[in-house]
């Protein structure tokens, strides 16, 4: 007698969420932190101003009504104006960085800040 033979689990396949309705669509993210390095600027095909760095955030939070130390490095992406300002800020240097969370490309999921302002501190 043969047992069937067993299918190979599949991964299940990746949904893009349905859209929130305008009026729940909070996505702003504003974060202090230190510039560890940031990229070459480059320019996209049209001509868009492009820069890639990576920025270090250390400070205290309180959750449950206790103090909680938060340390943590984010990838962040700026085009146009911030890019190319950015680019001149040396690395080491204090920024609040204020944009928004976007996925870091087509296949890949993982958060990455767009930054549409920034202050040096």
């Amino acid at each position: 007698m043969c047992w069937p033979r067993r299918a190979r689990p599949r991964r299940p396949k990746l949904r893009r969420p349905k859209p929130l309705r305008p009026d729940l669509a909070h996505n702003r993210v504003e974060i202090d932190g230190r510039v560890v390095y940031h990229d070459a600027l480059r320019h996209t095909p049209g001509g868009l101003p492009s820069l890639q760095l990576r920025l270090a955030h250390a400070s205290e939070q309180t959750e449950a009504g206790r103090p909680r130390p938060v340390e943590c490095e984010l990838e962040a992406q700026a085009f146009g104006k911030p890019a190319q300002e950015l680019a001149g800020v040396p690395a080491g240097a204090q920024v609040r960085l204020i944009g928004f969370l976007e996925r870091k490309g087509v296949r890949d999921r993982w958060p990455i800040v767009h930054v549409t302002e920034y202050e040096l501190i």
